[in-house]
């Protein structure tokens, strides 16, 4: 993470943590626990090691689904754009894939496969990323330089060539874009699955805690979940928009 966004993003977080603190102070903890509440709750949690194996179900069921939604959504994108028939027929049905709300998917999830270990959340996860996906990716080769193209192609130039030195590096920014974008659905997608529909990782704690009114354990594991989306956005998708940014200058 940058100093430019650390500075000002400790500074926030600090008066944060203050106004927090001083709310609870005058609260019940099965309402708002303290800091030191949660705190001593994430410990514990840790302690037991239930919060390294949830944490690792639920990041195994995410990167399974959202590599899925990754390849299946560019693999789309690319073949919607080449085939005019195939857009017509099938990007429709995209549109409603996007469009019908991810409780209807988990609902329907639940019906085709039960309180599953992974399935269920795979599934929401792969069909709420998807689209986010592929509407990215196809946007940017239809942005694309087609006089570039048609050039390449009446040189003859090798199919592999051109998809390595035209389609590429146009389509990077949009394809980064998306993974950033669809990396946070899927996130949030396979936390919302385990809640509903599973009986193991960080969304079946979540419920869990819920169920027993365990406040304190509730915000620890809303504080993983943040932290880890700030390590994923702010690190390692800035790296990799770093070396995209390199290798477009090369």
């Amino acid at each position: 993470m940058k100093n430019s966004i650390i500075k000002p993003f400790c500074f926030v977080l600090i008066i944060l943590i203050i106004v927090w603190e001083q709310s609870a102070a005058g609260l019940n903890s099965l309402i708002l626990p303290s800091v030191g509440e949660t705190i001593n709750a994430l410990i514990e949690l840790a302690e037991s090691g239930v919060l390294f194996s949830s944490f690792i179900i639920t990041l195994e069921r995410t990167i399974i689904a959202y590599s899925a939604a990754v390849v299946v959504g560019v693999v789309l994108a690319l073949l919607m754009h080449r085939f005019e028939l195939f857009n017509r027929a099938f990007r429709p049905l995209i549109t409603l894939i996007q469009a019908t709300p991810p409780v209807v998917w988990i609902a329907l999830a639940i019906i085709w496969f039960g309180v599953a270990e992974d399935l269920t959340p795979i599934f929401l996860i792969f069909i709420v990323s998807m689209p986010v996906i592929f509407v990215n990716v196809f946007q940017g080769v239809e942005d694309m330089n087609n006089d570039l193209i048609e050039m390449a192609e009446v040189y003859s130039t090798p199919r592999i060539r051109i998809l390595k030195e035209i389609y590429l590096p146009s389509l990077l920014p949009s394809l980064v874009s998306a993974l950033s974008v669809a990396f946070a659905f899927a996130w949030k997608s396979s936390v919302f699955a385990e809640f509903i529909g599973s009986s193991s990782g960080i969304g079946y704690q979540i419920s869990r805690a819920n169920s027993l009114m365990a406040t304190d354990r509730l915000f620890a594991w809303t504080i993983i979940l943040l932290l880890f989306m700030i390590f994923v956005e702010y690190y390692l998708l800035e790296k990799l928009k770093a070396k995209v940014s390199r290798w477009k200058n090369e």
